[in-house]
């Protein structure tokens, strides 16, 4: 395999799925993490609401079909008490916007369910043999597990929602004396195969939401946040910073002489130099700071928690890995040695995203007349040229229709 394939199959990766992004969330970024708590959050709150709502509604079924109306009348409180639960977790989970919060909601759910599956269960004297109308609590188990089919869970998060069910279903089993019972053993299976399905669907869902937040949210040549996507993310990260009083600096960076490698070596070429140049970025970044394509050769790392000195220590050692990096377009050639221009700012009361980009747009301007392949600081009272000025007014824009 070729250097250039190599690289090709680098960045293809990024886009594609893994399975250790199906299994768990370590490895989804967090705007992913804040998409998919949307739909956790809205898919769990009306979930709550209709199960609370289908809870209260059988209580007088309770009455019409059971002899003992004390036992109809416990079971109602319990009934009203699951319902109570039910509409809590959905008022506070519809009040913060975030994925522990969703996915701690979710747990809630299926806890206070399956307590009121054992308390119910207790109630009726863990019937050994089911009538018909108790039998209707003894499919509570597979109920909890098929309403999880409407939320993109991991595998992870899946199995161990199922886990308690099921820890639950058998401790219920467990005295009601049919814990081996044949005819119990093939409804395990049953809902072994149900709980399988309801896997799948969950990670289907999830895989679709990941596939669609990738195509909308990344460049797709370098696999790294798209200009749209980098703004709002930018935008977000400084106002958290205005917030907390804390530094947030900007790089941007500008390959030297781009357009001659197109002209040279052609534009397959051009694209192996921007995948190797983004790779070469992301492994010299922390995880907080956001990193992406603003077009052309042109690239934007904005720095939370950096203030200007520690930002031109990163463009430093942004600008070293650059130089010494090795772009081989072909492995029977001599491999291409590139260099960048970086422009620095960092946040002063009463900036905005835009005026920090222009400064560091001006301060690039700088670095490029000066002979490229080094840093420059913004200065204060600094001449930007109208072009910088111009990149300023499509920012707004920008943001304006993000």
């Amino acid at each position: 395999m070729s250097a250039m394939t190599e690289n090709m199959s680098h960045v293809v990766y990024k886009l594609q799925i893994s399975f250790l992004e199906l299994w768990s969330a370590k490895k989804h970024a967090n705007s992913f993490n804040n998409t998919r708590s949307t739909y956790l959050r809205s898919r769990l709150c009306v979930l709550c609401y209709v199960w609370a709502a289908l809870t209260i509604a059988w209580s007088p079924a309770d009455f019409l079909f059971l002899g003992d109306k004390t036992i109809a009348a416990q079971l109602s409180v319990q009934r009203l008490i699951l319902a109570a639960f039910l509409i809590a977790i959905g008022f506070s989970v519809n009040k913060v916007n975030n994925l522990k919060a969703a996915k701690l909601g979710v747990m809630a759910m299926v806890c206070v369910t399956n307590l009121f599956y054992f308390s119910a269960s207790h109630t009726l004297g863990f019937p050994s043999e089911n009538s018909v109308f108790s039998y209707s609590y003894t499919l509570l188990p597979i109920i909890q597990i098929v309403m999880l089919t409407i939320f993109p869970l991991t595998m992870k998060e899946s199995l161990t929602l199922m886990s308690v069910t099921l820890a639950c279903h058998l401790w219920v089993d467990s005295f009601s004396g049919v814990l081996l019972n044949p005819d119990n053993i093939s409804s395990y299976w049953l809902q072994t195969v149900i709980a399988m399905m309801v896997l799948w669907s969950q990670l289907s869902q999830l895989h679709m939401i990941l596939r669609l937040y990738r195509q909308a949210t990344l460049d797709p040549l370098t696999g790294i946040y798209n200009r749209r996507m980098l703004l709002q993310l930018a935008m977000r990260a400084l106002a958290i910073s205005e917030d907390r009083h804390s530094p947030f600096s900007v790089l941007l960076l500008d390959l030297d002489k781009f357009k001659r490698i197109n002209d040279k070596w052609g534009h397959y070429a051009g694209d192996v130099v921007l995948q190797s140049f983004t790779r070469a970025v992301q492994e010299r970044l922390r995880k907080s700071d956001i990193f992406g394509r603003f077009g052309g050769e042109e690239f934007i790392v904005f720095l939370p928690k950096c203030n200007v000195d520690s930002a031109q220590q990163i463009a430093d050692r942004l600008l070293n890995e650059i130089r010494a990096m090795d772009v081989f377009i072909d492995e029977r050639d001599a491999p291409l040695k590139v260099t960048a221009s970086i422009g620095i700012s960092s946040y002063q009361t009463g900036d905005t995203l835009s005026s920090l980009i222009e400064r560091a747009d001006c301060a690039l301007y700088q670095a490029k007349a000066e002979g490229r392949n080094c840093t420059r600081q913004y200065q204060v009272g600094q001449h930007c040229p109208n072009d910088a000025r111009e990149t300023a007014s499509y920012i707004n824009s920008a943001l304006e229709t993000s």
